[in-house]
Formats: C-alpha cells, structure tokens, sequence
C-alpha cells in the first residue's frame, strides 16, 4: 500500500491484544499470508532480541519443516522488510550473525500501552487512590480486543507468550474490580462479576469480590450460594476447599461482619456505610 508523505512519517504501531495489527497512521500495513503474520508475532514477540533462523524454522513449521525452509525464511523476512520500512527506506529488521531483530524504537504498541497503565493503576491502588486506580485500570483493560495474537496458530513462544498476557489481564481486571468495591460501586460490578466466575470458575478472587458485592448490596443469601457454589467446583474440579481467603470473608458474611471482611483482605468501602466500617485498611493486593 503506497502512503502519504504524512502518514509514512508517523510511526508503525503493533497491537498485538487480539488479532494482530499493524499500522502506520490510517493505513493498515497488517499481512495477509498466515507464515507472514506468524513471523512478525515471533519478531515481536522478542522484540530487540536476535532470534536464530533455526528457532524462527522451528516455531514456523512445527512439523517435518520442508526443505526449503531457510529459503522460505528468507523470502518473508524479506516481504516483512518491505512492508515495515520507513520513509526513507529504514526496514526495522536487521540481520546479525546471530539472528533477526525487529527494531522497535520510536514505535507505538498496545502491550505497552497496557503495561504502563497497569502499573500506574497498581502504584495508586497501594496509594489508596482507589478513584484515579480505578480510572487507569479500566483504560488499560479497554486496550484488549480479544485474547491475544488471536487466530495465529499456537507454539512454544506464542503459547508462553500468550500465558503471561492472560495472566496479567486476570490480575489487573482482579485489581481493578478491588478498586471498584473499595468506591463503594458493588451494585455496578455484580453483573460483571457474575460474568467472569463463569468464564474463570477457579479463580477464587472472583468469588471472593462477588460474595462481597452481594453482601453489600444487602443480599446476604445471595452472597453465600456463591460460597456454595465456589466450593463445590473447587472440590469437584481440584479436589480441594476453598482458601482462607474466600473461607474468611464466607464466615464474616455469616456473621454480617464486616470487620471479618476486612481480615479476610477486604478493603473498606469510601461509600459503604459509616457505622459498618472498621478502622484502617487491610493491606492491598500485589
């Protein structure tokens, strides 16, 4: 695709949090052929890092790679090259003795984007600015489009890769709902919560935010057949109980304590009743 004078001086953005895309102002510059679009994922994968022919062969062709192979190679580093290359010809991806690298200076990328809000959504959380954390963690969630480098066939580094993104994409939507309740918002993040023990039914943080949401909202009952409910996957599942956690909040819940909420690692809500709030805050979670 033949750019515009303006728009070959913008930078290349990869967004890599869902299909993978690649894009230089308004033009889409993202490949078609799926050994191409493979190749750029691995690139960037380790983006900055020499990555040998041999493991580019490897992950391209996971079996019985064809004789060709190398020349292969070579042909779509080649047509990476051309797609990628700057305004004056820079390509990106340069060739050392010990592999290719994928130069991604002065590029804009939603992973980054992601990881920045991230950690500055966790740093105001421990600083009890559960408004701006909140804020910040939404952002950084609303970046993903879908699960990550969707539609590109699994391998070792991509299936890794892909691992470690899913994880922190629980953690900072786990952080953020804490955020969340500690605003006082459980009516709000209900549906949401209820939504996402069904899509992570062992993830226990889930539970515990819903019982607590439930318990808030003034429905108590509601609260406990999620602990039910909890345990019976868990012991199903994994043949194990619940956490001290997930066991503490059920107790205090019982008791309609909510000093028990907060030694089961509750924050205290700005917005929840005065008289039900006990002093200080537990400690927030890493």
């Amino acid at each position: 695709m033949a750019l515009s004078s303006v728009q070959a001086d913008q930078p290349l953005r990869y967004d890599l949090l869902g299909r993978l895309r690649v894009t230089r102002g308004s033009a889409d510059l993202t490949p078609e052929p799926p050994k191409l679009v493979k190749l750029l994922a691995l690139l960037l994968i380790r983006a900055g890092e020499p990555v040998a022919g041999e493991k580019l062969v490897a992950e391209l062709w996971e079996r019985d790679p064809p004789r060709c192979a190398f020349a292969s190679l070579r042909v779509y580093v080649s047509q990476l090259r051309k797609l990628l290359s700057g305004p004056r010809g820079m390509s990106p991806i340069i060739t050392t003795p010990l592999g290719y690298i994928l130069d991604t200076n002065g590029t804009v990328s939603d992973i980054r984007q992601f990881e920045a809000l991230y950690t500055h959504g966790r740093e105001r959380y421990v600083a009890a600015d559960y408004s701006r954390a909140a804020e910040l963690l939404r952002r950084a969630l609303s970046l993903w489009r879908g699960p990550v480098l969707e539609g590109i066939p699994g391998s070792l580094v991509i299936d890794s890769f892909t691992a470690v993104q899913d994880e922190k994409r629980l953690n900072c939507t786990e952080l953020r709902m804490d955020a969340a309740l500690a605003l006082g918002c459980h009516h709000e993040m209900i549906e949401q919560l209820r939504g996402l023990v069904v899509q992570h039914p062992l993830r226990e943080p889930f539970y515990h935010q819903l019982m607590v949401a439930l318990y808030r909202a003034g429905r108590q009952g509601d609260a406990l057949a999620v602990y039910r409910s909890a345990r019976r996957v868990l012991r199903e599942e994994l043949g194990v109980e619940p956490g001290p956690s997930l066991r503490l909040a059920q107790e205090a819940i019982l008791r309609a304590d909510p000093a028990g909420l907060e030694a089961a690692g509750v924050i205290p809500a700005l917005r929840w009743p005065l008289a039900a709030q006990p002093s200080g805050r537990s400690s927030p979670r890493s």
